[in-house]
């Protein structure tokens, strides 16, 4: 008799245990697309912004490039000069960008995969 009560007790331990596991597979499914909607929100609010600072950018300067132009009174040379001075930047970017982006990269990608996972009760 004692034999059947310990096979009926590791029987319904395994029970237990393959409940466990499925139960902490979807749990890490159901983790894994938070952060990856996470992820897809913080891309496309960057998106957004980016978008947004592009085209103000772009409106400033075209307004630099006529207000240069009417001072040298050569629309050309207004363009030019602000041409030049994008051309100058973006040297400096694909000179320094493994040190300014790179950087950016892995703490936002560190920030967003070492976030608190678990409740603060069931640690």
């Amino acid at each position: 008799m004692e034999g059947k009560e310990i096979f009926s007790q590791i029987a319904r331990i395994s029970d237990h245990i393959k409940a466990y596991i499925e139960t902490k597979l979807s749990y890490l499914g159901i983790l894994a697309f938070e952060k990856a909607v996470k992820t897809i929100s913080l891309l496309m609010a960057n998106a957004f912004v980016f978008m947004a600072g592009f085209l103000a950018l772009m409106f400033l300067s075209g307004a630099a490039a006529i207000y240069l132009g009417s001072l040298l009174d050569s629309l050309l040379y207004g363009m030019l000069i602000v041409a030049g001075f994008y051309l100058l930047l973006l040297i400096i970017l694909v000179a320094a960008r493994k040190r300014i982006f790179g950087r950016m990269a892995i703490r936002i990608v560190k920030q967003i995969a070492l976030q608190d996972d678990e409740p603060a009760g069931q640690k």
